[in-house]
């Protein structure tokens, strides 16, 4: 039985399928790595906003459900949402979205210029092909401070991941598997050393 977080309820409010009751296993992982750190993280950034075609199978589902959940679960934090897809922008309480194309490099070396270089939390749940997660990855943790977390979800490849990330400390949590969806696509945590 997978454990249902604060965390599972909040994806759950908005429609965001990192929870057990709509697709991935990774809120109760992501509840209990992050808690500790809810009041102190300032600035979280979700790269893949979602859009009309992902949510539309989602019972209640919104356009930016994850941004909203760590929204809401930081409450000190400002949330940046980035993607390529226009109708995926939005602004609302504590949140800013901006166009950025993951593949191009001066795309997210001018996201890093808007938003800043101070970010907690990156997520990258863009378009989930492995060499577009590792491109993102080499092109925003250099940019970033030494502080930051960065998950990349949907990993299919979690250790030719960190196998190409050996000069940054690379967790792979083992997640248990939705039976009732089959989702079980793996995360790759990485930290500067």
């Amino acid at each position: 039985m997978i454990p249902e977080t604060e965390l599972c309820k909040l994806a759950l409010k908005y429609g965001a399928d990192k929870c057990p009751k709509i697709g991935h296993t990774y809120t109760p992982f992501y509840y209990e790595y992050l808690k500790e750190n809810r009041q102190s993280f300032k600035k979280i950034l979700e790269v893949g906003i979602g859009n009309r075609r992902q949510i539309k199978y989602i019972p209640g589902g919104v356009i930016g459900a994850s941004i909203r959940m760590w929204r809401d679960f930081f409450p000190k934090a400002w949330v940046y949402g980035a993607d390529v897809a226009s109708e995926s922008f939005f602004v609302d309480d504590r949140i800013s979205t901006y166009y950025c194309d993951e593949t191009k490099e001066e795309d997210v070396q001018r996201l890093v210029k808007q938003i800043g270089s101070d970010i907690d939390l990156v997520i990258d749940d863009a378009c989930h092909h492995i060499a577009n997660q590792v491109n993102l990855a080499k092109y925003l943790l250099p940019l970033l401070d030494k502080k930051v977390t960065y998950i990349i979800e949907d990993c299919r490849r979690t250790r030719q991941v960190r196998n190409t990330f050996f000069e940054y400390d690379c967790y792979i949590p083992q997640l248990p598997i939705n039976e009732d969806i089959r989702a079980h696509d793996g995360i790759v945590i990485l930290k500067h050393k």
